[in-house]
């Protein structure tokens, strides 16, 4: 019998702490090469502060994607991201993949890996605006459509697993609740 590994989507809304918590989660697995954390490819150039990924022009992206080397591409505020094939390689040999998703993808999640578990990190709305605006991409104002524009996640009924975590106190209390519940996942 093959392995069995999962793939964890990560999903919630931008201001969430999503980027923060993965990087704390990864920082403390370190010790466990059964939890991969996916490094994606964005069309946005990496300004150091948030998530490290790697780049492509919108060009090379498309090339790429037609190209095939992506197990996973969406389009999401203007950008597109992609998921190298070695996350569905690494769940083909029995490990656990987390990665940053949009909630859009959870349905082709399920048909690409198989084995899907679901995280959604949230934050109170007021927490969310906070952090939007503090990116400096944004204004308050936009912060707040974009908060009030928020999406019901949907869960695939043939998802294994589901956790919510609220990070709107202290990052470290969320971060020990995601490492609780990857590896947890993981088993």
């Amino acid at each position: 019998m093959l392995p069995e590994g999962v793939f964890v989507a990560i999903v919630g809304p931008s201001g969430a702490g999503k980027d923060t918590l993965l990087k704390a989660a990864a920082e403390a697995l370190s010790h466990r090469p059964d939890i991969i954390f996916v490094r994606r490819v964005i069309t946005r150039t990496s300004d150091g502060v948030s998530e490290d990924h790697d780049t492509l022009t919108p060009q090379a992206f498309e090339a790429a994607r037609t190209a095939g080397l992506f197990c996973l591409s969406w389009r999401a505020h203007g950008l597109l991201y992609g998921l190298p094939h070695s996350a569905l390689d690494a769940v083909r040999r029995g490990d656990a993949v987390v990665a940053n998703v949009s909630r859009t993808v959870l349905v082709d999640a399920v048909q690409t890996f198989g084995r899907l578990a679901v995280v959604e990190i949230t934050a109170d709305p007021e927490a969310l605006v906070e952090r939007i605006a503090a990116r400096g991409r944004e204004s308050e104002e936009d912060a707040r459509e974009r908060v009030a524009r928020s999406v019901t996640l949907r869960v695939p009924p043939t998802a294994c697993n589901y956790v919510q975590i609220n990070n709107s106190g202290p990052m470290e209390i969320a971060r020990e609740r995601l490492v609780r519940s990857l590896v947890s996942m993981s088993l």
